[in-house]
């Protein structure tokens, strides 16, 4: 199973940065989740725990797998959901969260909260697209697998998804903006991030300790290979990294990198957590993945962004309007531009500010995200789901929670009344003038 989706998502990755419109990109991503639900449902050990096995609960990760949440009722279970990326369009319409287009962008989008008037416009546009293509696409081929791997769970995907007890968001309002969330929404940005770093390996260590420059830090995340970049890019960063008066540590995942310069030292694997907790650390090139932000801002450290897909874009976006981070292209990467950049960031003591400014509201909470994810999840167990904290709006339909049903009547009643009274002053008229004319000629 592992080596399956490993496979799909390879192949996904491989995808999801070809250009397409919204409905294509949607159908595409669509095709994706679709595939990976399928390959977990029809895994044999799988199948061996939904027969021989029973639990007290399930974490899912709850992003377009809604046949998973046929779990739930299988077991006789509650249901807690997680999202690495935070919340979007679909997990606010499923949790009954008010989420007003006017200043929370599309997940997939480049736009931050603050929206010209030709962006919001955008921003619902493509929403509105996702809602249409979620429930006449997307909600019904998920219906199906469920069908056909739990046939015995009769409820629809579309009902089975109002029984999500919590969901846990990794973000986090410091970060990104104030928002409403339910009560059973919890925010525990940065959770996967370890209270205190772990010892570094002998050789990374090293490499940090006997290194007399400040050290730059440069990974693409798990998802974003850097290795599959094309020929042009890597000789950019090698010529670059080349020119700089600093130590690089690169997460490379071949063994051997062509041009490598001396002051580069490449790894498949890093600790990034770890090695970003480090004082030497100055700078984090990123794609700008949730997780890899959130430990920039744990460590307070500044991010040089290039995002490649997704959410990355928006929160490049976001990093970059709070001060904190410089954002590139990597179609239009040139070596002179990466090299301005990065001696922008080194040199320029503000964007050090505003990131350590941000890690201390960050910081300044009651309880740490893993631990208060530990007492949220107890909460449910302890209160049976704990129906009590769920939102009304999560038991009624689309048109019912943005109240389209009511606005339809009054609308309708409004238009009614409007044709009735332009009928009658046209009938009033029809008739003064009917009745006028008829005098003239019996005068004449």
């Amino acid at each position: 199973m592992i080596m399956n989706s490993l496979n799909l998502f390879s192949d996904y990755m491989q995808g999801a940065v070809i250009k397409r419109n919204v409905w294509s990109d949607l159908t595409f991503t669509a095709e994706f989740f679709y595939n990976v639900t399928r390959s977990v449902l029809r895994c044999p050990e799988v199948q061996e725990l939904l027969k021989n096995e029973s639990f007290d609960l399930a974490i899912i990760e709850a992003i377009n797998a809604e046949a998973w949440y046929s779990f739930g009722p299988h077991f006789g279970m509650p249901i807690i959901g997680v999202s690495s990326f935070g919340s979007d369009l679909i997990i606010n319409d499923l949790m009954g969260n008010p989420a007003p287009f006017a200043y929370t962008p599309s997940m997939g989008s480049a736009f931050t909260e603050e929206m010209t008037y030709w962006e919001r416009l955008q921003n619902v546009v493509i929403q509105l697209l996702q809602l249409l293509h979620y429930y006449w696409i997307h909600l019904p081929r998920q219906e199906q697998l469920k069908e056909y791997y739990m046939p015995h769970i009769k409820q629809h995907v579309s009902s089975l998804r109002k029984n999500i007890s919590l969901f846990l968001l990794n973000q986090h309002f410091s970060l990104s903006f104030a928002r409403p969330n339910v009560p059973n929404m919890i925010e525990v940005g940065g959770f996967q991030i370890p209270s205190e770093p772990n010892p570094l390996p002998k050789d990374i260590r090293a490499i940090i300790d006997n290194s007399e420059q400040d050290i730059i830090y440069f990974s693409m995340g798990s998802n974003v290979k850097s290795k599959d970049f094309p020929p042009k890019t890597l000789q950019i960063f090698n010529e670059v990294f080349a020119q700089l008066p600093y130590t690089v540590l690169w997460k490379y995942e071949n063994p051997q990198l062509p041009g490598k310069p001396s002051n580069v030292f490449i790894n498949p694997w890093y600790p990034q957590a770890d090695i970003l907790a480090e004082k030497k650390v100055k700078l984090f090139i990123s794609h700008g993945g949730l997780l890899s932000t959130f430990e920039a801002v744990h460590h307070a450290k500044p991010m040089l962004g290039i995002p490649i897909f997704f959410d990355q874009n928006l929160n490049v976006n976001n990093a970059q309007k709070r001060g904190f981070a410089i954002k590139l292209d990597i179609a239009t990467l040139t070596p002179s531009l990466l090299k301005e950049s990065i001696l922008e960031m080194m040199n320029n003591g503000s964007y050090s500010r505003k990131i350590k400014e941000i890690s201390q509201r960050y910081h300044d909470k009651p309880m740490k995200p893993l631990d208060l994810a530990i007492y949220w999840t107890e909460y449910i167990l302890r209160y049976g789901g704990a129906q009590h904290i769920r939102s009304p709006a999560q038991r009624m339909n689309i048109l019912q929670s943005h109240s389209i049903d009511t606005i339809g009547v009054l609308l309708g009643g409004f238009l009614a009344v409007l044709s009735m009274t332009i009928w009658g002053i046209v009938k009033i008229c029809r008739f003064a003038f009917i009745g006028g004319e008829r005098k003239k000629v019996k005068k004449n």
